[in-house]
């Protein structure tokens, strides 16, 4: 707790700055009365109080939520401060730039020069911007209203020297991190992906976990959408580090399992056969390939279920193996170079559900936290596909990081 009050103080400290330089910048002293005096009162005092109190209640309420609806709330009041303090903070910086040559020592000029008044300089950079300020309003708020259900579908075709000649142009479709509890009641955005999905008519659905936020409620409702997908070999999955409840206080541990076992078994209302750190063999016309699935296993803080050795020693001699883990981080730390899987699938990044791309270059602060973030990696013969996300988290939002169905077609090499 004591952590939580100093981020807190330190938050609070941080807006009252903002408003306070906004207030010094922006509002003159001919302009220092009446209404607009009281408005920046209300935006140096008033709002960074409101916020303090806001992040205040929310962090005293999330941890012992014992619904969906605490944090869809908190996500709103995030995407509010975003929407109201990044415009500020890009001004500032813009603002602050711009005035910087009239910091910096100059040389004496050996003839005169025309010098405009301080006062023009200051209100032109004011302008300048106010005006390219509004540029993380409204991409922010695109985010909200179009970007987080703006789904995309990614195709990549992959080539095996191993797969076996009744395989060659398997295709497989994958999705990752649902996070139901997002939605709420609205159906219809799923809806939509459901539709895409059949549209690739896949021979295989794999979907890599976190079907919820926390809560087994979560999923009430949604099997009349995602019985409708529909592949040819079946439709598997897996679980995420938000599918076991670990990220709220339950008041017992009965309470708690109780929720998880309803969650396992929300995976086959849905129309998943899910695997719980064991291996399958799919068969078609006498040739075989290995799907094996593995729990949650993540660095710290996040959970550690995943026993792989238990999940390999399932697997049967399979010339080409997929494996099914949820965390990317476990790649690198028990799959590359110790077993020997020739495509591994992950999600769990979201890409930060904030970033954008350029043809082969793509950015998101989520390259500083995830070593593989998104797309497509190589290691010698392995591969790995890590998967943006089709649902969201936190902030109602997605920006340059659109809900991701991926399409890998499978070929023989």
């Amino acid at each position: 707790m004591r952590y939580h009050l100093v981020f807190l103080w330190v938050l609070v400290l941080l807006v009252g700055t903002i408003d306070w330089l906004l207030w010094r910048i922006l509002i003159t002293k001919e302009v220092q009365q009446g209404w607009r005096k009281w408005l920046g009162v209300a935006g140096l005092i008033v709002l960074p109080i409101l916020f303090l109190a806001g992040f205040l209640y929310f962090g005293l309420q999330i941890p012992d939520a014992s619904s969906p609806q605490v944090y869809n709330s908190f996500g709103t009041f995030l995407t509010i401060f975003l929407l109201i303090y990044l415009p500020k903070i890009f001004f500032l910086f813009v603002y602050g730039v711009g005035r910087l040559p009239d910091a910096l020592p100059r040389k004496p000029a050996r003839q005169p020069e025309r010098h405009y008044p301080r006062i023009t300089r200051a209100k032109f950079l004011s302008q300048v911007g106010i005006i390219m300020a509004t540029a993380p309003f409204v991409t922010l708020l695109f985010g909200v209203l179009k970007g987080r259900y703006a789904f995309y579908t990614r195709h990549l075709k992959l080539s095996f020297p191993n797969l076996p000649q009744a395989f060659d142009g398997l295709r497989v479709v994958q999705i990752s991190d649902l996070h139901l509890g997002s939605f709420g009641t609205n159906r219809d955005p799923l809806k939509e992906a459901v539709e895409l999905i059949n549209a690739e008519k896949p021979d295989l659905v794999l979907f890599t976990g976190d079907l919820v936020n926390n809560f087994a409620g979560e999923t009430r409702g949604w099997d009349e959408i995602f019985g409708k997908i529909n592949a040819t070999m079946g439709k598997y999955s897996i679980l995420g580090n938000h599918d076991y409840g670990d990220y709220s206080t339950w008041p017992s541990e009965q309470r708690k399992a109780a929720n998880f076992k309803s969650i396992v078994a929300a995976n086959r209302k849905l129309g998943f056969k899910l695997l719980r750190n064991e291996s399958i063999s799919l068969s078609k016309d006498g040739d075989v390939i290995a799907l094996s699935g593995v729990e949650n296993w993540g660095h710290p803080p996040f959970p550690q279920y995943g026993d792989l050795e238990k999940t390999w020693s399932q697997t049967n001699g399979e010339a080409f193996k997929i494996l099914m883990s949820h965390d990317p981080d476990h790649w690198d730390a028990e799959v590359v170079g110790k077993k020997r899987y020739d495509l591994t699938l992950a999600g769990h990044t979201h890409g930060m559900q904030f970033g954008f791309e350029l043809g082969k270059y793509n950015w998101s602060p989520a390259k500083y936290k995830f070593k593989r973030w998104a797309g497509l990696y190589q290691v010698g013969k392995q591969f790995l596909y890590v998967n943006r996300g089709l649902g969201y988290l936190g902030m109602p939002a997605r920006v340059g990081m659109p809900p991701e169905i991926t399409v890998l077609t499978l070929r023989r090499g």
